[in-house]
């Protein structure tokens, strides 16, 4: 009994940690002849473990959907992707931009300072990273975004 009860409970820890994602998405706008596959992009990786009750969890995923509703229409977005746990409380989002100033625009964005307002009782916890990289470097794949995360990204 307790070698069926140890894995069920190492069945369960592993499927906990499970993940889906969108596949990454250029940008549907996206006609400006500066691009080049070796332009250099800024890239913002975002991690974050929510908690609380359902209600503020799916305030903060109806946040998140509105964001993401909307990110094609910012000027300089040029493609991004996003991945969660199944069962778990974490989430990744990657996005990839013109330059430093499209991203700042996105970031202190009506929309964006809302989601940010209104979902941010659900962050328990939060990683950031930016950097540059080639346009056709892109997208990265989610074990490097998690190690950029892990050596270069700044919790808050």
């Amino acid at each position: 009994m307790k070698i069926r009860y140890l894995i069920m409970i190492s069945f369960l820890n592993w499927f906990s940690h499970c993940t889906i994602a969108t596949p990454f998405q250029k940008n549907m706008n996206l006609n400006d002849p500066t691009i080049s596959n070796h332009s250099s992009v800024v890239i913002a990786i975002t991690e974050v473990e929510i908690e609380g009750s359902l209600s503020i969890r799916s305030i903060f995923w109806d946040r998140v959907s509105s964001v993401r509703s909307k990110l094609q229409q910012n000027e300089g977005y040029l493609g991004g992707a996003i991945r969660r746990e199944i069962f778990g409380n974490r989430a990744w989002t990657m996005t990839v931009w013109k330059n430093e100033s499209a991203l700042d625009q996105f970031v202190y964005s009506m929309e964006h300072e809302r989601a940010m307002k209104e979902g941010g009782p659900a962050v328990k916890k939060s990683k950031f990273y930016r950097g540059y990289r080639k346009w056709n470097e892109i997208p990265l794949s989610w074990k490097v975004v998690e190690t950029l995360l892990a050596e270069e990204g700044r919790s808050e």
